[in-house]
């Protein structure tokens, strides 16, 4: 075992009021695991902070009551496993640690299997190498995996496009020369997209636009877009549609609601219906969701059904859950550094913060894009 007088963030359970929270926590002492032959110890230099998804950990590791912050790092290779080969001490190094890491990310050091590392170009900094992977990546999975078809001829909807994440995909669809509708919900988001990318085929804003349905037949001759890749749709209902007579069944279903609340980004406010979306496709199109507990009415599906189109979970995490993808998972985050070195990637940063600082802006996290910057990097 590696033993480090380092520091790390958890999240941890804690009883609050008859209810479990979570709580961040900054561990002063940090164990390590043993490090593996293909493994790889890296001094964090950046961690991009991201609300944790505890409820698709638990689904996972049902037994786990702490969860490891930090997934995306960049920093500087100080050991490497006996069986390493691709990677050398004191070489710079970006990657992604799996849902089921023993050390966090948001640390002053991490374990990472080499297979989830690829060298960092110099001329990018190590802030803006651990930003950008995220985002990035669920775009390529988005663009390249979900939607292979796309191309100069087709149109994407993109959701929330004004977001961080939502501007990557827009960015990426800009080198894919593919046409974009760019879905915003405020008129200083408009504005935002529309200084940042006049090559936009329209902006539609929810606070404004009557029918999205109608202004994208509109837009697109009435044939819809080839692709939406949606940022969290409206729910079907709610607990206050039911009657609940027993009041610790209600207890517990809020307190359920509540643990899992801040953990996983909520939809925006201003989010289209799922037969709003699926009104939206065109024949043979492909809604992309990142919505986990998605049900479909059978009209909806019957929609879906007529129009010859499919409904594809963008889970990015999954791509560290199979080992015969690593090759694949090499590739995207390779060909991720050579867009973000020439720029056609750009990561929209918030804000940075030290190690002392993340347990203090981790649960106000939101949508915005906060990266953990190292005291020692300059």
């Amino acid at each position: 075992v590696i033993f480090f007088k380092m520091r790390g963030v958890y999240l941890s359970y804690i009883s609050c009021e008859s209810r479990k929270k979570l709580v961040p926590r900054l561990e002063e002492h940090v164990i390590l695991p043993d490090l593996g032959e293909y493994d790889v110890l890296i001094q964090v230099k950046a961690c991009a902070l991201r609300r944790i998804d505890t409820k698709t950990f638990c689904d996972l590791s049902p037994n786990v009551d702490q969860f490891s912050v930090g997934f995306e790092i960049s920093g500087t290779i100080t050991r490497v496993g006996s069986a390493v080969q691709r990677l050398l001490v004191s070489q710079d190094v970006v990657g992604l640690l799996p849902l089921d890491t023993e050390s966090p990310g948001c640390a002053e050091y991490c374990i990472v299997p080499e297979y989830n590392l690829v060298p960092k170009p110099q001329s990018l900094s190590h802030v803006d190498a651990a930003a950008i992977l995220a985002p990035a990546l669920q775009a390529y999975t988005a663009l390249y995996h979900h939607a292979s078809r796309l191309g100069p001829k087709t149109t994407v909807m993109v959701l929330s496009a004004a977001s961080a994440d939502g501007q990557i995909i827009v960015q990426l669809c800009e080198v894919l020369e593919t046409k974009v509708i760019a879905v915003v919900t405020s008129a200083d988001e408009a504005t935002l997209l529309t200084k940042s990318y006049p090559s936009l085929t329209r902006i539609m804003d929810l606070s404004s636009c009557k029918s999205l349905v109608t202004s994208c037949l509109q837009e697109t001759g009435g044939l819809g877009v080839n692709c939406i890749i949606d940022a969290g749709v409206q729910p079907s209902y709610s607990l206050s549609d039911f009657i609940i007579e027993s009041p610790l069944l209600r207890q517990q279903l809020e307190a359920e609601g509540h643990r899992h609340g801040y953990e996983s980004a909520p939809p925006p406010t201003l989010c289209p219906t799922k037969h709003q979306i699926i009104s939206c496709l065109a024949a043979h199109g492909c809604w992309i969701t990142t919505q986990p507990d998605l049900q479909l009415d059978p009209p909806n599906s019957q929609l879906l059904f007529l129009k010859g189109a499919s409904v594809h979970f963008l889970f990015t995490p999954v791509w560290l859950l199979s080992c015969d993808e690593q090759g694949t998972v090499l590739d995207m985050l390779t060909d991720i550094m050579k867009k973000a070195e020439s720029r056609q990637l750009r990561p929209l940063i918030t804000r940075t913060v030290t190690l002392d600082e993340v347990c203090e802006v981790f649960p106000m996290l939101g949508t915005a894009s906060v990266v953990m910057k190292s005291e020692k990097l300059k």
